[in-house]
């Protein structure tokens, strides 16, 4: 009774049942009333949980293009992929917690949050392209991250192996010979982990485009090489 009458004078703001927002005091009685930073709510709404596709690559650096919902992976039950919680918008996984408990924290705030550091960031996203938008946007990411400082093929491939993902191995191996085929060591250890069968380059694109033999992908989208046009 007096969470609902503070919620009702506006000092605060139910997210859901058990969890409130503590507005400032210039807010006022009348919403709408937005969290400062959605990122510290998803770890109390969706726990156990961690930020990571679009949101950690931006978090990392590796991407320019804003995506607004917060991309959360969580172990936790959801019935929807898709949530706007006091304002703040957030697209849902659902993820092993054995993955949950294994990400690095990061301080946003006052508050550490569970992110999944730069080679999970891609690993996760080499297994599920949409995590980032797509194939193209991730190579773009595979791309930022070799010119970066942080380049670390062997942390990479360790993160995918993982993942448990064959079709990981496969997609990092073709995008690293189209993007950077200088790079023979990682293209050698991901021939070697890459599993049998043929699968989609980008599962979210209908169309099956050639087939790879050497790598069992269908290459449903063109990826740009060095010097080449996008």
């Amino acid at each position: 009774m007096l969470l609902a009458s503070l919620t009702r004078r506006g000092w605060l703001a139910r997210a859901r049942r058990g969890l409130y927002l503590i507005l400032p005091l210039e807010a006022g009685e009348r919403g709408p009333h937005a969290v400062e930073d959605p990122w510290v709510l998803a770890i109390e709404l969706y726990a156990p949980c961690y930020i990571g596709g679009w949101s950690a690559a931006e978090h990392w650096g590796f991407t320019e293009q804003i995506f607004r919902p917060t991309f959360v992976a969580t172990a936790a039950g959801i019935r929807t992929t898709k949530q706007i919680v006091l304002g703040a918008e957030f697209h849902l996984v659902r993820v092993p917690l054995r993955r949950v408990e294994t990400v690095t924290l990061e301080w946003r705030g006052a508050v550490k949050v569970p992110v999944s550091d730069r080679e999970t960031t891609i690993a996760d996203a080499l297994a599920s392209p949409a995590w980032v938008g797509g194939i193209r946007h991730l190579g773009d990411l595979v791309a930022a991250y070799r010119a970066s400082a942080n380049w670390d093929p062997a942390k990479l491939t360790r993160c995918v192996q993982s993942r448990g993902s064959g079709a990981a191995y496969k997609r990092l191996g073709l995008i690293t010979e189209v993007l950077f085929p200088d790079e023979a060591q990682l293209i050698a250890t991901c021939r070697k982990h890459r599993t049998s069968g043929n699968i989609k380059l980008d599962p979210a694109v209908r169309t099956r485009g050639r087939l790879s033999k050497r790598w069992g992908l269908w290459v449903n989208v063109t990826l740009a090489g060095p010097g080449d046009p996008k």
